[in-house]
Formats: structure tokens, C-alpha cells, sequence
């Protein structure tokens, strides 16, 4: 698992503003290094899970900076799980509902189970361990996630393995 953080990836190197996106890259031009060993995290990936905040209720600036460089090419036939999370009692919910539609866009599908949790600030929720409650209903939720994730990423890349066999075979 490789953990892709707007904020401490390549020193923040996602924060800044976005002057040029990946696949605008010609094949004579030098990608920057974080462009190009981000986009070997993301082509290696089955799945992604996308964890983020709700701000303004929807999607983090931070978060769509680090995806927005990044084409449909990239993320495409890989399934995606969507967690979420609020100071407030909806666990990011109207976040999650925005990051359906842009996921799909890019072509990573996301599962129909989503993890949210609600009052994410309360010291109650986590040890160093994780989710203090086992048995809370955000505990069920990211499992449920998780299961269908995992199901979905194994036939995606089935898929695409077999793709790729038949791409071969056509040459």
C-alpha cells in the first residue's frame, strides 16, 4: 500500500497551484521527477482509495490538485473506495457524493459501500491501533468497503490482464 498525501508527497510538491498536468507532457519534454514516480504509484495500482476531509462540503482543494494532474489514462479500469470524514455529524457524506461523480469520471469506478466518519476531532475515535470501536458503525462501513474493493480489483485486473494478452496476440 503506498499512501499518496497532497501535503507530504515530494515535500508538498502537490500543494502548489498546477502549471502543467502529466499527460501534457510531450515525449521530448522532461516530466518533473514527483510527476512521473507519482504516476508509477498510480499505473502499478489495482484499486485506489481516496481519504479526505469534506471542506465546504465537497472535495478537498489538496486532494482534486493531486488527482487533477493525472489523466482518465491513468486511473482508468481500477476500482476505487471512497472514506470520508467531518468535525460534524454527517462523516463527509455530501464529499463522498461529489467524489462518486469525479471518480467516475476519470474512469475509477467506485464501489457502492462508503466509509464516513462523523466527529472524526473526538479523542474517543482512534488509538494507535485505529478505530477504538471494532464494532462501530464506521468499523462495519470500512470493512464493507474494503471487501468490495478488494472483489472489484481482483476482476478488474483480470480484465485488464486479459486485455493486454489479446492486445499481444493481435500483433
Amino acid at each position: 500500500m503506498t499512501v499518496l498525501d497532497p501535503r507530504t508527497t515530494h515535500d508538498g510538491f502537490f500543494m502548489q497551484l498546477m502549471e502543467k498536468a502529466y499527460f501534457h507532457y510531450k515525449k521530448d519534454e522532461t516530466v518533473p521527477p514527483e510527476l512521473e514516480s507519482t504516476a508509477r504509484v498510480l499505473r502499478a495500482a489495482d484499486a485506489i482509495i481516496v481519504c479526505t476531509p469534506e471542506m465546504n462540503h465537497t472535495i478537498c482543494p489538496g486532494l482534486s490538485n493531486l488527482m487533477n494532474y493525472f489523466g482518465s489514462s491513468i486511473y482508468s479500469k481500477k476500482p476505487s473506495g471512497i472514506a470520508t470524514y467531518s468535525a460534524g455529524p454527517w462523516g463527509g457524506v455530501r464529499c463522498g457524493v461529489a467524489l462518486r461523480a469525479y471518480l467516475s469520471e476519470l474512469g475509477c469506478l467506485p464501489v457502492s459501500a462508503t466509509f464516513m466518519l462523523p466527529m472524526a476531532w473526538r479523542p474517543v475515535t482512534f488509538d494507535k491501533n485505529g478505530l477504538l470501536d471494532p464494532e462501530s458503525a464506521a468499523a462495519r462501513s470500512a470493512e464493507k468497503m474494503l471487501e468490495q474493493l478488494e472483489w472489484h480489483a481482483r476482476a478488474m485486473r483480470a480484465a485488464r490482464q486479459q486485455d493486454e494478452a489479446a492486445a499481444v496476440a493481435d500483433e
